[in-house]
């Protein structure tokens, strides 16, 4: 028999016939696309007329500055950090209304010399401005378990949406 669970010889087996899998292989691969939320942006806001501008980068000379940002625009973040130290950079201040957080940061070891362990590297934020307005990005290097601890660093753009 085709298409159910059965025993055969005292062993569970599952059988399917061939184009049910053939579907259910396709619906797989139809359901995977890209990570990258900048893409789902671009392909959503722009159009041939209008493109979405190209991202904005910044890393730590940027903080206290004021940024510019067009609806659909990216915006990454690229700051120097050591997860070996227990710290890490956490979002603490951002009207997501206005600008989206695009998941977690990322995080990039530098490379190292054979057998160096606690290599620091770089972690990756990345934003997408979703409505005009104005908001403050704040991200604090902390460690998570440090209760009414100040921050070791903070970093903070005001950002401009039109």
């Amino acid at each position: 028999m085709v298409g159910y669970f059965g025993h055969d010889d005292g062993r569970l087996s599952v059988r399917v016939r061939t184009p049910l899998a053939v579907v259910m292989l396709g619906l797989a691969l139809a359901g995977c696309g890209s990570n990258n939320p900048n893409e789902v942006a671009a392909t959503t806001t722009s159009s041939a007329a209008n493109p979405a501008p190209a991202p904005v980068t910044v890393g730590k000379d940027a903080d206290g500055k004021d940024i510019p940002l067009q609806v659909g625009q990216g915006l990454e973040v690229e700051l120097a950090a050591n997860p070996t130290t227990g710290f890490a950079w956490q979002l603490a201040e951002l009207d997501q209304n206005t600008v989206k957080e695009n998941g977690g940061a990322e995080y990039q070891q530098d490379p190292s010399p054979d057998g160096m362990a606690g290599v620091g590297g770089q972690s990756t934020w990345k934003f997408t401005a979703t409505a005009p307005g104005a908001t403050r990005l704040l991200l604090e290097y902390r460690r998570s378990w440090e209760q009414g601890v100040p921050p070791a660093e903070t970093f903070a753009l005001n950002l401009t949406v039109t």
